[in-house]
């Protein structure tokens, strides 16, 4: 028998502000979770990878990405927003895993794509970005059991009216089987 893995890549293309009300360091953080409690595992951040250099030169993005162990979420580096209609070029593809139990054939159970902006003042060190900042808003996408099958889709996320910002998103979604695993029987008796 083969282990089923659900494979959920997410492509953040671009940042755009049409009209945040503040300006600051801002980050997205990104985490999925099954809808259905009955399902136990969780999402995790398997991959991450940097489709585009970004401008090195820029004062606008600092720092690194971020993988948080503790809820299993993605953080993207921290971009500074000093004006409306900023885009930050982000280009990062972050892929996550749901491993099916070893009985489990597809799913049943929707998954839930979740969004946050998180926001630290523009006073702040921007090596404190990442510890104060809080989360501002939250946008989630529901992606249905069909659509766990195999998913290739441009799913742009638009926060409040008090955080008015286009993020251009792509969701890629596979069913995989990973390795196989055998059932050996605990006591085999042999007819002589």
């Amino acid at each position: 028998m083969f282990e089923t893995v659900q494979e959920i890549a997410v492509c953040i293309h671009r940042f755009h502000n049409l009209d945040l009300f503040q300006q600051g360091w801002y980050h997205i953080k990104i985490s999925m979770r099954w809808e259905d409690s009955g399902y136990t595992s969780l999402a995790t951040p398997a991959r991450v990878v940097q489709y585009e250099a970004p401008d090195l030169g820029c004062e606008n993005i600092y720092g690194i990405w971020k993988i948080d162990d503790t809820d299993n979420s993605f953080l993207t580096q921290p971009f500074r927003i000093k004006y409306a209609r900023q885009d930050i070029l982000l280009s990062i593809m972050i892929s996550f895993t749901l491993p099916l139990g070893e009985n489990e054939g597809p799913s049943t159970s929707a998954v839930i794509l979740k969004f946050e902006l998180m926001q630290a003042p523009i006073t702040e060190s921007t090596v404190m970005a990442y510890p104060k900042a809080s989360s501002v808003s939250v946008h989630e996408f529901r992606i249905p059991p069909k659509a766990l099958l195999g998913l290739h889709s441009y799913c742009p996320v638009h926060f409040d009216a008090f955080h008015y910002v286009l993020v251009d998103v792509s969701v890629h979604i596979s069913l995989m089987t990973t390795g196989s695993f055998m059932k050996v029987p605990r006591f085999v008796t042999y007819g002589i």
